[in-house]
């Protein structure tokens, strides 16, 4: 337990760091409070549905953010994040079971996705002064998560601290094209998604996902820009650039559901409607109708897997709120959707007037165009798989159970 308070920063889009507040703990709890200076020049939320803008000690809840609020939670990894830490913290004869999310954000410090960041920081690693090539620390870092320890794990834990419980990297791509795995370097931020037999599609994970990317690009939605690294031996993983950081080396303020709406991600806690409405009262009606669209395409592609830490906010310097570009869409066959549609996790059918009505369309018919259109790119699916190189029994699967989903939503 952290015995003096964690002092809670944001960087700015411009770099800047600005004082926020600070966070303490008891045996009990955590709280948070506002720096008074922080509220005069930004007037609202960090958290608009759960923290007050005002500089009262606010108390957190238990659950589901490890006892912190949810803006403070999502700076916390998830499953390979989490994973990589306890190890660090037993490296250092520290037992995971006791340390508290206050000092699991310390020893974060500045490494978090989004903009905050926290002081003072508990370094329990040395800084790594020399970058490793990013094949060699993704191959490690999958023979970690299939069980073989890695003497890499420095590298591992600078690099692995975003949020699922799979394998990522984050890496920068410099202005020469090369990649480094050193934080502090100057060029294009990036997300690398990596493969494992482990998965439900093994090694076709990145290039399942990097198919839907590109539908999901053709029809419109947003998307971070996407490529395919070469990993050798006929795997591939995908790159994403982070949305989160800018060219300037600052940062954009960002929220997921989770933590807006204090809805757990491991089980399914969230409903489209619930989100919708949510979306149109933070961001405006525009962004609502976005993300009915990202409703019906992971309807429609059987992305089962859209949780509460699947979709996310921006806020820019100013906290004007939009939706984030769509991300971690893939193919993932459950028995229901993570988010529900009018308390229905099978099928949209029945919660389309809701939808239509709290995101401001004039009917469900409007979505349906919208179901219309995504489909139709969706045709597109197969013959981009089997140019990559995907399976053909895969491909079939996924493009009969595509043509299922619409079938069921228009019969």
């Amino acid at each position: 337990m952290l015995k003096s308070p964690l002092t809670v920063k944001r960087t700015l889009s411009t770099g800047e760091k600005v004082l926020v507040g600070k966070l303490v703990e008891n045996s009990q709890q955590s709280f948070f409070q506002f720096d008074e200076a922080y509220l005069g020049t930004h007037p609202t939320s960090l958290a608009p549905f759960n923290l007050k803008a005002d500089t009262s000690l606010q108390a957190a809840p238990r659950e589901p953010h490890y006892g912190i609020h949810g803006v403070f939670g999502d700076s916390l990894p998830d499953g390979w994040g989490l994973y990589l830490m306890d190890r660090v913290f037993r490296q250092n004869a520290h037992n995971p079971k006791e340390v508290t999310a206050l000092e699991r954000l310390a020893y974060l410090g500045d490494r978090c996705m989004g903009a905050l960041s926290y002081e003072p920081e508990l370094d329990l690693l040395d800084e790594p002064t020399e970058s490793i090539d990013i094949i060699t620390l993704g191959q490690a870092a999958i023979e970690e998560f299939e069980g073989t320890e890695s003497a890499l794990l420095e590298h591992l834990m600078r690099t692995g601290g975003s949020g699922g419980a799979r394998p990522k990297m984050n890496v920068t791509r410099l202005s020469n094209g090369e990649y480094t795995s050193l934080d502090n370097a100057l060029g294009t931020k990036l997300i690398v998604k990596l493969t494992s037999e482990k998965f439900d599609l093994k090694h076709s994970e990145s290039l399942v996902e990097y198919c839907y990317m590109q539908m999901a690009r053709d029809v419109g939605i947003e998307v971070p820009e996407f490529n395919l690294i070469d990993a050798g031996n006929g795997r591939f993983w995908l790159e994403q650039e982070r949305f989160d950081c800018t060219e300037q080396g600052g940062r954009i303020h960002m929220i997921s559901a989770c933590g807006l709406l204090d809805a757990p991600f491991r089980e399914p806690s969230l409903d489209y409607v619930d989100l919708v409405k949510a979306t149109r009262i933070m961001c405006g009606v525009t962004e609502s109708q976005k993300l009915i669209k990202r409703c019906m395409f992971n309807y429609l592609t059987v992305n089962q897997d859209d949780h509460s830490k699947n979709f996310s906010f921006l806020a820019s310097d100013a906290d004007n709120w939009t939706l984030s570009p769509f991300y971690d869409i893939v193919y993932s066959p459950y028995k229901e959707h993570m988010t529900a549609f009018g308390g229905n996790g099978r099928t949209p059918k029945s919660a389309l007037d809701q939808l239509a009505a709290q995101s401001g369309l004039s009917s469900k018919k409007a979505i349906m165009i919208m179901a219309e259109e995504i489909f139709e790119i969706t045709r597109s699916f197969s013959h981009q798989a089997k140019h990559l190189g995907l399976p053909h029994t895969l491909i079939k699967e996924i493009d009969k159970h595509m043509v299922e989903k619409f079938n069921t939503l228009t019969g």
